[in-house]
């Protein structure tokens, strides 16, 4: 019997997502397919019907997530949509949440995608950090602000400045003595430091433990990640229809 990465005990696992089902509604198309660039085969890109997913996790923390990080956030982020449309260039906007709920959606995520074995978040090792994150995750504990503290940029079209909608892949990077992972989803490149120690410089741009954070905008033409994807389908030759 298969043992459930957040719980631990021994049952049957969910198809999981790494990233929330609700985050990927905005990429369908008419028929219910979006594009996955993976750089392999033919075209460099195939058509998915759901957003990737991997067997991680038991039905009760699936439902533990749900109830807990992924339906105060979706209520925030999708239903309420805090996001500047069209979004002046420079503009930094105040955003206010609920401390707690916010942090720890995100650092379930990127627990998620520290156990996952899928190459898009081959890049997330969180090392000692990840049993200190599922500890706080299941005491729904998110800490002081200073402890693995989350940042955003807005991801904007350059031409349109209107917000971008996609996934990306995890990004490693450090700021200053941090290590640091990024994943894009819900219009936002979402950045997350792994260190219980404070980092000054770093701390100026995140997550407030009164709620309140700031959120600058970036051109999608100057992310990492997009530049990646598009290096991938010009090799082939390819674009996706």
């Amino acid at each position: 019997m298969p043992t459930c990465k957040l719980c631990h005990t021994e049952q049957a696992l969910c198809n999981s997502h790494i990233i929330p089902e609700f985050l990927w509604a905005d990429l369908y198309d008419e028929n219910h397919k979006l594009i996955g660039v993976t750089g392999q085969g033919r075209n460099g890109w195939t058509k998915l019907q759901k957003g990737i997913r991997e067997k991680l996790f038991c039905e009760d923390c699936e439902q533990y997530f749900n109830e807990h990080f992924e339906k105060p956030f979706r209520s925030l982020w999708i239903e309420r949509c805090p996001l500047l449309s069209p979004w002046e260039k420079e503009e930094i906007l105040w955003i206010n949440v609920d401390y707690s709920s916010f942090k720890l959606f995100h650092l379930s995520v990127l627990y998620r995608a520290h156990v996952s074995t899928l190459p898009t978040f081959a890049q997330v090792e969180l090392g000692p950090h990840a049993e200190k994150i599922r500890a706080m995750l299941l005491s729904r504990d998110a800490g002081p602000a200073h402890c693995y503290p989350i940042f955003g940029y807005a991801v904007i079209n350059h031409k349109t400045n209107l917000p971008v909608q996609m996934i990306s892949y995890a990004q490693a990077s450090r700021f200053d003595d941090l290590r640091c992972y990024g994943i894009m989803y819900g219009g936002v490149e979402w950045w997350m430091g792994v260190a219980s120690h404070k980092n000054n410089n770093f701390n100026k741009l995140c997550l407030e433990a009164n709620g309140k954070m700031p959120i600058a905008p970036i051109p999608w033409n100057e992310i990492g990640s997009v530049l990646d994807t598009r290096n991938a389908l010009q090799k082939k030759g390819s674009e996706p229809l």
